[in-house]
């Protein structure tokens, strides 16, 4: 098979119209009701993704000045996850 063309995709647009599934999932899983326009800001994984420039990241240049410390992205990920589902927000 073939591969496609790059289809484009805009969070913003494509999740405009799905609050009635989050509501859904909400009452499904017992989940504390959040209205779907608070429960993610789908423009800004829109900025986050699909930037109109070349993203370059170096973080050396901290490190020589003193911060040390970091967070691992996948373990803060599982834990924001766990908090969320804590305290019923995600299921």
């Amino acid at each position: 098979m073939e591969p496609g063309p790059v289809k484009t995709l805009r969070l913003a647009q494509a999740m405009s119209d799905k609050a009635p599934v989050w509501d859904r999932i909400v009452q499904k899983h017992g989940l504390k009701p959040t209205p779907y326009e608070r429960a993610a800001l789908w423009s800004y994984g829109d900025f986050i993704f699909t930037p109109d420039y070349d993203m370059m990241s170096d973080t050396l240049k901290l490190r020589r000045y003193g911060f040390w410390e970091s967070i691992d992205s996948e373990e803060m990920f599982l834990a924001l996850f766990a908090h969320f589902r804590r305290q019923k927000i995600i299921p």
